[in-house]
């Protein structure tokens, strides 16, 4: 797995927007911000650029994912947002000057499209982090996350331990994203590589029977029998029918979880919240869940 290089000052990171259209306010929150970090905003050349829900038909956002892996000085693409678009513009990259010249790809919901191809076509480490449509509302723990991994690729969290975790100790890569694109990307190509990887899981505005569905599919797809620890993150604005499903989401996993013998950590502080901490993809770290508290650190 090749891991980028740290950020310094005066680094360049272009920003484009490979799934849902820009907000223009929201965009200059983020270019300030990276201005005070010392580092160097560009803009894809057709970020503003719209096509229904979009941000730019499938090819202008394709050109702009392709210029970014190509640029030849920037050191990170930050993916404004997510929503839904991805998946429509990976096939045909060409990896070759990206090999060459490796850079953090930043984001998480759809972008967990983007991280499964990083890892598993690129090779390459990539950050599960906030994004430009989030930062002014974020805590400053994120945003602090998320520049001191670029500047310093150091990682070291501690929380308080749930109490229906499984505790345990491991070390391994961290794989995953959002529960729903993640499945969606089972049996493709693009599919990660479980073996003996921690793999944390997120998702927002899902029902009940739909992440039970979700889960079940992991287990049949025997991502389960291959991980080596589970971390589930914020699962927001969960939905439920009249008829309540019956099950907590903490019921819904450990159900599946019966016969494995691997930690279990719930609400870890990252995903489609304000409080969503920077965790590295591909990157070696090692989980401690105790008691207490639970830690991932490098």
């Amino acid at each position: 797995m090749q891991i980028p290089p740290k950020l310094k000052a005066r680094d360049e990171v272009i920003i484009i927007a490979p799934a849902r259209k820009v907000d223009k306010k929201l965009l200059s929150f983020s270019l300030q911000l990276l201005q005070k970090w010392e580092l160097v905003p560009l803009l894809s050349e057709n970020i503003m650029a719209e096509s229904g829900i979009f941000s730019g038909s499938k090819k202008l956002r394709h050109q702009d994912f392709q210029d970014a892996l190509d640029h030849p000085s920037a050191k990170a693409i930050w993916c404004f947002r997510g929503g839904y678009g991805t998946t429509q513009i990976i096939e045909g990259i060409n990896p070759a000057s990206f090999l060459q010249n490796p850079k953090w790809i930043i984001g998480f919901s759809d972008i967990t499209n983007f991280h499964c191809f990083s890892n598993i076509i690129l090779h390459t480490a990539s950050l599960h982090a906030t994004m430009p449509i989030n930062t002014q509302s974020n805590t400053t723990s994120t945003l602090n996350s998320l520049k001191n991994f670029l500047m310093n690729r150091k990682i070291s969290y501690k929380i308080k331990s749930n109490k229906l975790n499984i505790l345990g100790e491991v070390e391994g890569s961290l794989i995953g994203g959002n529960l729903s694109v993640l499945c969606a990307t089972l049996g493709t190509n693009y599919q990660p590589d479980f073996e003996n990887k921690i793999l944390f899981i997120e998702d927002i505005d899902e029902y009940y029977y739909k992440i039970d569905r979700m889960i079940w599919q992991l287990k049949y797809a025997g991502v389960f029998h291959q991980i080596s620890g589970l971390i589930i993150g914020h699962f927001t604005n969960l939905k439920d029918n009249s008829i309540s499903f019956g099950m907590s989401l903490e019921e819904i996993i450990l159900e599946k979880l019966n016969e494995f013998n691997f930690p279990v950590i719930f609400d870890f502080p990252a995903g489609h919240e304000n409080e969503n901490l920077a965790i590295p993809f591909g990157l070696k770290l090692k989980l401690e869940a105790k008691d207490e508290y639970v830690k991932l650190y490098a």
